[in-house]
């Protein structure tokens, strides 16, 4: 499995720097909408600290994950300006820290060569969501196993907890409580998920092989 491209890799470490240090950092809760579909945009978060999904309200009113986001990564990014709605909704996975700051402000840190950096960024987030659209034809157990996968690569350090409960598994990937109870049943049973009610990865070879994935 490939590396998380952040934007803090694209742009490189005194930029980033300089783009936290330009915004007003403020805190949220495990479980906390960041930023809400169908209200207007102004700003952007870059992700300090802590994982955050963002959802897609269909027309039924069902949430589908849309992609997952880790420090150094920027969310809002879709609709940075005021007359823009957004798209999707950023809720918290984990206690989160993130700067905000509007698109004018980012734009100014970013001044010259790298302004494009936003732009190189949205193209690559694109093209992650594109390319995950053939995961639907995966088996259930493969796209309960990428999700997971997914969720602890983004941790900070060692941590393979998994912040979700079975029921959000299964609202994320629009997939049947039962459905994913069984293959979490059959991810314990080949040692890739610990044992217990929480979700902890235990052997990440095992689980990026059930996910159909190569090993890396």
């Amino acid at each position: 499995m490939e590396s998380v491209q952040t934007f803090q890799a694209l742009v490189g470490a005194r930029l980033w720097a300089a783009v936290v240090a330009a915004g007003t950092a403020r805190e949220y809760a495990r479980g906390a909408v960041l930023l809400r579909q169908g209200e207007p945009g102004g700003q952007v978060l870059a992700l300090l600290r802590g994982r955050v999904r963002v959802m897609v309200s269909d027309v039924s009113g069902a949430q589908l994950l849309v992609s997952l986001r880790g420090p150094g990564d920027l969310v809002g990014e879709l609709a940075p300006e005021a007359g823009v709605t957004r798209t999707a909704s950023v809720v918290a996975l984990d206690r989160c820290t993130v700067a905000v700051l509007g698109a004018a402000v980012l734009d100014g840190v970013l001044a010259g060569g790298a302004r494009g950096a936003v732009r190189e960024y949205l193209r690559i987030k694109l093209v992650a969501m594109v390319g995950a659209v053939p995961v639907v034809h995966l088996s259930s157990g493969a796209r309960v196993a990428r999700l997971l996968l997914e969720v602890i690569d983004r941790a900070e350090g060692s941590d393979r907890r998994v912040p979700l409960s079975q029921e959000a598994v299964a609202e994320a990937l629009g997939m049947a409580r039962s459905t994913v109870a069984e293959q979490i049943a059959e991810l314990r049973r080949c040692g890739a998920l610990g044992r217990g009610p929480r979700l902890v990865v235990v052997d990440r070879s095992e689980l990026a092989r059930r996910a159909g994935l190569s090993i890396g």
